[in-house]
Formats: C-alpha cells, structure tokens, sequence
C-alpha cells in the first residue's frame, strides 16, 4: 500500500507528458529547462530538436508563452526546448557583458541529453534565439564541435569576439531576421553590440561559398498599420546550407508577428509570423551525415525499471503512459505506440 501511495504521488506531482521540466548539473550549477514533446511521438521516433534561447532578463517559460513554438511543434513532430539562462542571460561574448558561463557545454549538453532520452536525432539539431538568444546561437555554431544542422535568429547578432573568432566546422544554415530600426541591437552594429547585420551575413556566405550578392524575393505587407514591411534575400548555390535574411525595414527589437509587450522594444512588424517562418526554414535542414553522435560524455545513469502510472512493472511492450525510473532518481515520462 506504501509503495502504491508513492506511485500515485509521483504521478500527481509531474506535469502532463508533452510539456515537462527538468534539470541537471552542469559545470557546477544546476540549469534548468522546459520542453514539449508531440503527442505523436514514441521510442522509435527520431525527432528533430529545437533549442529556443531566450533574450536578456527573459526566461525559458516566458519566451515558450510568446512564441507559439509548442503548436508547432504538435504539428510538425519535433521536440522543442526551452533552457533559462543563469541571471536570465547567456555568455555569448557581448561586447556589452561580461560573464564566464559554459554555456556553449551547457546546450552541447542538452543536444547529448535528448539525444539519449528522447531519441532525437543528431543530424537535425536546431537553434532559435532572441537578442541574447541570438547572439548564443551564432556563437554556438561558430564554435561548438557539435553539429548544429539550422540556426534561425531574431534581433540578435555577432559580438566581435564571435566575429573575429569566426571558424565553423559544419556547414550550418543560417536564416537571420532583423528589423532596421532595431535600438537595442541596431542593424547596423555598433561598439556595444558587435558586427553589423550585412557584416555577418557576408561572414556567412563566404563561409557557405553562397554567390556573393543574394537575391531579393518580394514578401506579403498586408499590414498597413504597423510602419514596417519585410524584404527577404536569398543566398544563391551556397555549398551544403541555405543563408537568409529577413530585413525588416522599419521593424524594431521584435519578434516580427508577435503582439507582446514583453522583452522587446520599438515597431512590431505583422506582416508574418516569425516563429512558423523560422521553423519552415530549419525543417529539413540536416547536417552531414560524417557528424554523428557527439563524444561529449552523456549524464551517468542507468534505466532500472519501466512501469506503468499505477507503479506496475513493464516486462513487454505495451501502449499508454508509461514511467521510465533511473538509477540517478530521475524519472522520465513517454507514450509508447507499439509496432
């Protein structure tokens, strides 16, 4: 009777299967995040992830509530996570910061840890960023020796650490949004923020060996309202990737389609919305097939018992909610479908 008590308080006290939080240690802090799993998914699947990282003072759970990527994500079968920065910010190297977290490790982590838990694949990991967030993800492709399939980023840029450092293993696609009348972060960089947005662009392309001049494609400004309108421009024959830009003229710190007064400063462009924009750049992009698994060592625990919600032990595939228990007193929530 004790036993069942303790199984029926485990599965009062965690969240529904799709959405979950967790954490681990890394580098001698504990970091935590929220993620969403697609109700499709099972064992057997092989999902891509996307990484969303937020903007300065933002948190993990403030910016999943804003930008709608859960829905996508149900939609288009993906695992997407949400990881919250140490004092709400990443060590990317602003020019503006100072900071000494290992925060490259810290999502190489999170690559390694769904990788092993969620089975998601190595050959398509994504990242997403605001501002701060933005800024991280360039940095992470620049450097990490992790893979990193697709990066899409909004407001946020290069510093010039990132800039002068510049020297990417992989063939990363870029797809880069940025609002012309930006202020935290302007279009054109600055001594406080780094590299000019055509500047990173052209760090790109040479790097892709894209054509050097892109072409522009027209874009929908069924908005009249919002004084902004978006320009896209598409990197031709680039080797191994795709590079975009998406200039906003007019457009402010925003996440272009997003009506928020959280996080973000000026004109809101409602042409179109970035987070499905984002995504349908970033589906499909795959990483070269030599990349593989990262030797980075995965979290030390070992699976002890699988069971279902009423505490009974699995010994055959079965359908449902099921428990996977570890030895570390993790407890991992999945929805197996079987063959």
């Amino acid at each position: 009777m004790k036993t069942l008590f303790f199984f029926l308080s485990i599965v009062a006290s965690i969240n529904s299967f799709s959405q979950t939080q967790d954490s681990f240690i890394h580098d001698g802090e504990e970091r935590n995040f929220i993620y969403y799993v697609p109700n499709s998914w099972n064992a057997t699947s092989e999902y891509p992830l996307l990484i969303v990282l937020h903007g300065l003072t933002q948190t993990g759970n403030g910016i999943m509530n804003i930008t709608g990527f859960n829905e996508i994500a149900e939609d288009n079968n993906f695992v997407v996570c949400y990881p919250d920065g140490l004092n709400n910010s990443w060590n990317a190297d602003m020019n503006s910061l100072n900071s000494d977290v290992d925060d490259i490790g810290f999502v190489e982590q999170l690559f390694n840890y769904f990788e092993s838990n969620y089975n998601t694949n190595p050959l398509k990991r994504y990242l997403t960023g605001f501002s701060n967030g933005g800024y991280l993800s360039h940095k992470i492709a620049s450097e990490s020796e992790m893979c990193v399939a697709a990066i899409g980023t909004v407001s946020g840029n290069m510093s010039t650490t990132t800039y002068e450092n510049f020297g990417p293993l992989y063939p990363t696609s870029v797809l880069h949004i940025h609002g012309t009348s930006d202020g935290i972060v302007p279009y054109d960089g600055g001594a406080s923020t780094g590299a000019s947005v055509d500047e990173v662009m052209s760090l790109w392309q040479a790097h892709l060996s894209c054509d050097s001049e892109p072409v522009m494609q027209s874009m929908p400004n069924p908005n009249n309202f919002d004084f902004s309108y978006p320009e896209r421009y598409i990197y031709q024959n680039c080797v191994g990737a795709a590079l975009e830009l998406i200039k906003v003229v007019g457009g402010g710190h925003q996440w272009p389609g997003i009506q928020t007064l959280v996080g973000g400063l000026g004109t809101i462009n409602m042409d179109f919305y970035s987070p499905q924009t984002i995504w349908d750049f970033l589906n499909g992009k795959s990483c070269p097939q030599t990349a593989g698994i990262s030797e980075i060592p995965t979290i030390d625990k070992k699976l002890i018992k699988v069971m279902d919600y009423l505490g009974r032990e699995i010994h055959e595939e079965s359908s449902g909610p099921i428990l996977y228990l570890y030895s570390d007193g993790s407890i991992e929530r999945r929805y197996s479908i079987p063959k």
